[in-house]
């Protein structure tokens, strides 16, 4: 028997109940059990689709390593060093290696994907995992950390017709049966629309945008685990009134594959990384809501030159370096220098019952 694709179960799917929202298609294309996209492994890293910060390079979890050693000043033992969206494990294996010594250190991380989770499990068998944050213990004193989590969560795409009214774009299927958007009403419109707008979005008619239904959620819940410590959300992503302005009328969604990007997000379903920009004025509204103290956004590099990673490059200016170490330096270096990922990937930071954010944010932490 010819096993079906999980495009031709959605085409089935639609013909069925009509279109699909996008945030329903898209979790069926990053998360169904059989063909999602981040239910196969080897999906992120240097031979995936794309390359994250913190898989790039340990020197990313030193850093990590010397925040939390800073903490252990303010904050009694034991501490946690938690990854939500621990993926693979590839962070939580550098942070094993990066423990501050002499530190009673417990290590964990939440993965939604049973396959991701046993690989992070296999190789980091000393860290704790769960596959959500609710089953995540309260009282957490420590550091939590995410790392391009919110991003994958589904969206809703969305336009703003000439009225100035928001309408659904859903995905259908064209007549020989390929996926296609379609548009239809936007129920919820008037109220997304208000939010949007309280927030500062400046929208005009004829712009495509995103929306995420579950990011304020999942935000308030990390928060409430964490008791005592530093809560840092990195990923792609602007203020609202950034994101939602004339800069952005053809929205954000993007697919990654084979370490290209492309606008084209219905083709390949399952085979194919679908991701938007993160509205990290919704998030700073969630976490403030939770009691905590938000120092705003800050880009990669300068949260990562806070926390040391100049240091990493230190030598003779005047040494000539072997090729193997050249590599090294080049590959700590794309962590935090102009034009790569160190300015592309944004950092919220926030705390509770700490003084330590205030540091990151003005870069005199270490």
């Amino acid at each position: 028997m010819t096993r079906t694709t999980l495009s031709d179960r959605l085409v089935d799917r639609i013909a069925r109940e009509g279109p699909l929202r996008f945030d329903v298609f898209q979790e069926a294309a990053l998360y169904d059990p059989d063909d999602g996209y981040y239910e196969r492994p080897g999906r992120v890293g240097r031979s995936g689709d794309f390359v994250t910060g913190a898989s790039w390079h340990p020197a990313f979890a030193r850093c990590l390593g010397r925040i939390t050693a800073r903490l252990v000043e303010e904050i009694p033992p034991p501490l946690s060093l938690v990854d939500v969206g621990a993926g693979e494990g590839e962070l939580l294996a550098f942070l094993a290696e990066a423990r501050p010594p002499g530190v009673d250190l417990r290590l964990a991380g939440v993965e939604a994907s049973a396959v991701r989770r046993a690989a992070a499990a296999a190789r980091v068998p000393q860290a704790e995992l769960f596959a959500s944050v609710r089953e995540l213990p309260g009282g957490i004193s420590g550091l939590v950390v995410a790392y391009e989590l919110f991003d994958a969560l589904p969206v809703r795409a969305l336009r703003v017709d000439d009225d100035g009214v928001l309408v659904e774009r859903r995905v259908g299927r064209e007549a020989a049966g390929r996926l296609a958007w379609v548009e239809g009403p936007c129920p919820d419109g008037p109220e997304l629309l208000a939010s949007l707008r309280r927030r500062g979005a400046a929208l005009e008619p004829g712009q495509l945008l995103e929306v995420r239904p579950g990011a304020a959620a999942l935000a308030r819940e990390i928060a409430s685990r964490l008791s005592q410590g530093l809560l840092l959300l990195f990923d792609y992503g602007a203020p609202t009134r950034a994101l939602y302005g004339p800069a952005r009328v053809n929205g954000t969604l993007e697919a990654f594959v084979g370490q290209r990007v492309t606008r084209d997000v219905l083709a390949e379903p399952g085979e194919r990384d679908l991701t938007a920009w993160v509205d990290f004025g919704e998030l700073e509204e969630a976490l403030r809501e939770e009691g905590f103290v938000v120092h705003g956004l800050v880009s990669q590099s300068r949260l990562l030159l806070a926390a040391g990673i100049a240091g990493e490059l230190a030598g003779d200016p005047g040494r000539t370096w072997s090729a193997a170490e050249a590599a090294e330096r080049n590959a700590i270096a794309k962590l935090f220098m102009p034009g790569g990922m160190g300015e592309s990937i944004r950092v919220l930071v926030a705390e509770r019952k700490t003084g330590l954010g205030k540091s990151l944010i003005s870069g005199a932490l270490v």
